[in-house]
C-alpha cells in the first residue's frame, strides 16, 4: 500500500470509498459522482495536493481530504488544519486511515494543530452532502473513525447536536408574544448572494435566503439565514434544508422575534415540499437547545471534532 494525492481518475473511488465508510454507520448515504464532484472538487479552491488517497495493488482503500488553516469565524480555533474526511473503504483496516493521517500530519500545508471534522460548515463545500449535512464533526455511529483516531493520539472535543424539524403538520408555538407578532408584523424572504468569495464558492450548490420579519411600517425585527438545495446541482436533498444559526449561536439564545420567525418559516416550507430542517448547535448551548426544542426541534445526532498537536515541522 502507498499514499499519493488525487487524480482525475480516482472520482468514482473516492464515491465508492465515501459510500462504504459511511455505510457502517448508518443507511447508504444516497451520493453519485455528480454530486461529490459539484460538492468538492468543483471547487475554485479545490487543492488536488491535500486529498491524499490510500492506493494497494491498484485499488483505493481509504483518502483523507485536509484543509490549511483559512478564516472560520464558526469556530473557537482558527490555526488549526481542518480534515474534512478521512475515509476507509469496507475492507480496509484501521492501519490504512493511520497510514493517511501520519501522512497528512506530515504534508507541508499540515499545522502543529489538527482538528478531524465538520462543525457548522460553510466554507469547504460539504454543506449539505449526506451524510455531512450542516455538520457535528464525526458522529458518535462513526465507531470505525473513532478507533482510527483515537489509535492515532487524538483525542475528543466538545459534543455537538444535529437537530431537526419536521415541517408536515408543524405548528408554531404560540404564547402572547407570538400573538403580537402575528398582529404586526410580516415575514419576507429574500435571495442572497455571501460577500465573502470563499463562502461564495463554498455554497454555490445552494440557494441561500434570509428570511426576515418586519413590523407593519417596515422595521427589521429579527433575520435568520436558509439553505436550499439548488436544483440544477442536487448535492443536498431538494426536500430538505438547513437552518444558519451561526450569530444566535454566538450569542447562545434566540430572542422573542427571532423565535418566531423561525417558527413561521418553518411553518410556509410545507408550501415548497420542503420535509426536514435541520441544524446544529453545541450541546452546553443549554438555553439555545431548550428554546429550539419549544420549537419542535429534536436531536437526532451527536457527533465532536477530533483534535491533536502535532511537534512543530
Amino acid at each position: 500500500m502507498y499514499i499519493r494525492t488525487f487524480r482525475n481518475a480516482d472520482l468514482p473511488d473516492l464515491v465508492r470509498v465515501w459510500v462504504e465508510h459511511w455505510s457502517t454507520a448508518g443507511p447508504p448515504p444516497y451520493v453519485n459522482q455528480a454530486k461529490f464532484e459539484q460538492a468538492v472538487l468543483a471547487r475554485t479552491f479545490f487543492d488536488p495536493e491535500t486529498l491524499l488517497v490510500a492506493e494497494s495493488e491498484g485499488t483505493v482503500t481509504g483518502w483523507c481530504h485536509f484543509a490549511p488553516p483559512h478564516r472560520d469565524p464558526s469556530q473557537d480555533d482558527s490555526k488549526a488544519t481542518i480534515v474534512h474526511a478521512i475515509c476507509l473503504a469496507s475492507s480496509s483496516d484501521d492501519a490504512v486511515a493511520l497510514r493517511l493521517l501520519a501522512a497528512m500530519e506530515n504534508a507541508p500545508q499540515t499545522t502543529s494543530q489538527i482538528r478531524v471534522g465538520l462543525v457548522r460548515d460553510d466554507q469547504r463545500g460539504y454543506a449539505g452532502l449526506e451524510p455531512i449535512g450542516y455538520g457535528i464533526g464525526v458522529p458518535l455511529s462513526d465507531y470505525r473513525s473513532q478507533s482510527f483516531l483515537q489509535q492515532g493520539g487524538y483525542t475528543p472535543g466538545k459534543p455537538h447536536l444535529r437537530m431537526t424539524a419536521n415541517v408536515a403538520q408543524y405548528r408554531p408555538p404560540v404564547n402572547r408574544s407570538a400573538l403580537q407578532f402575528r398582529r404586526n408584523t410580516n415575514v419576507t424572504c429574500t435571495t442572497t448572494l455571501p460577500k465573502e468569495a470563499r463562502i461564495a464558492a463554498s455554497l454555490g450548490h445552494v440557494d441561500i435566503e434570509s428570511a426576515e420579519l418586519q413590523e407593519r411600517g417596515g422595521t427589521s425585527l429579527a433575520s435568520v439565514s436558509i439553505w436550499f438545495s439548488d436544483p440544477e446541482a442536487e448535492v443536498m436533498s431538494p426536500t430538505a434544508a438547513i437552518l444558519d444559526l451561526k450569530r444566535q449561536h454566538a450569542r447562545g439564545t434566540l430572542q422573542p422575534a427571532e423565535s418566531y420567525l423561525i417558527g413561521s418559516l418553518i411553518h410556509s416550507l410545507n408550501q415548497r415540499n420542503i420535509h426536514i430542517v435541520e441544524t446544529t448547535i453545541d450541546r452546553d448551548r443549554t438555553e439555545l437547545l431548550e428554546q429550539l426544542e419549544t420549537l419542535q426541534f429534536k436531536i437526532v445526532d451527536e457527533g465532536c471534532c477530533w483534535e491533536k498537536t502535532c511537534p512543530a515541522q
